[in-house]
């Protein structure tokens, strides 16, 4: 199964954000649990928005 690489680690290769990672999935379950992966095509895909950038108030300087 592939999965997608969320945070930097070292499994049997340094893995970066963004690369894709084929294993079992009994194997990298830890990993998904900790937010480390996701499954390929899952949302986790999907950009994150900023939440900053709509919380402020439009009277801040910018």
């Amino acid at each position: 199964m592939k999965f997608k690489v969320l945070r930097q680690h070292l499994g049997d290769k340094m893995y970066m954000p963004g690369d894709i990672r084929e294993a079992d999935q009994h194997e990298v379950a830890h990993l998904v649990d900790r937010g480390v992966l996701a499954p390929e095509g899952t949302k986790a895909d999907a950009p994150k928005a900023n939440k900053a950038e709509k919380a402020a108030p439009k009277n801040k300087a910018e």
